[in-house]
């Protein structure tokens, strides 16, 4: 009897731990409604140096917090707030954020640097970041109408090698485009991402 009730209780704690968040919990806004200043209602920024992180795939959003909870990756205010959470209120987070809709932000970008930069995103950045910059969350992150100054502030980091959590995969893709391209080019490529969110 007793290994009966504890075989239904570990599978109801299972089923729990497998359902999606409810977004109508005041606990789970409690946690994520302290993001909607700077990365917009959802995780839809509307904020210039901050970036979309509804749909974010959740291990890469855990990895984000708690990188820059610990100051490996370079962050101004993100590394205060970050030291806030505990690893399961992160994950918490991360699942909520992974189930809102990205609504790419709309904004000024030239239509003829676009054009070259679709290009160039076919060449170099398909394979992880999918046709038009919407990924499926196995991969990476959404580029699909992030705002300029932000790609721009991320990709520039890179090329300096001033974040160290880079995955070796996108260092080796950044190294091969900066390699065959331009400065211009980047921009190109920051233009056509820019253009996925309308204008």
């Amino acid at each position: 009897m007793l290994y009966q009730k504890f075989k239904y209780s570990i599978l109801i704690i299972g089923l729990l731990f497998n359902l999606p968040i409810n977004a109508a919990d005041p606990q789970i806004h409690m946690l994520v409604d302290t993001c909607i200043a700077c990365h917009g209602t959802d995780g839809s920024s509307v904020g210039s140096a901050t970036p979309n992180i509804a749909n974010m795939r959740e291990k890469l959003f855990i990895k984000a917090m708690q990188d820059m909870r610990s100051g490996e990756r370079p962050s101004t205010v993100m590394r205060v707030i970050a030291k806030g959470y505990t690893d399961s209120e992160i994950r918490i987070m991360a699942q909520f954020f992974s189930q809102q809709q990205a609504i790419p932000h709309r904004q000024n970008f030239d239509a003829e640097k676009a054009a070259k930069g679709r290009q160039l995103h076919n060449l170099y950045c398909n394979g992880c970041h999918k046709i038009e910059g919407k990924t499926t969350k196995l991969l990476s992150n959404n580029l699909a109408g992030q705002q300029m100054p932000y790609l721009r502030y991320r990709l520039t980091e890179f090329i300096n090698d001033s974040d160290p959590t880079l995955s070796p995969l996108m260092k080796n893709a950044l190294k091969n485009f900066i390699d065959n391209n331009s400065q211009d080019s980047l921009e190109n490529l920051i233009h056509y991402y820019a253009s996925l969110g309308g204008k």
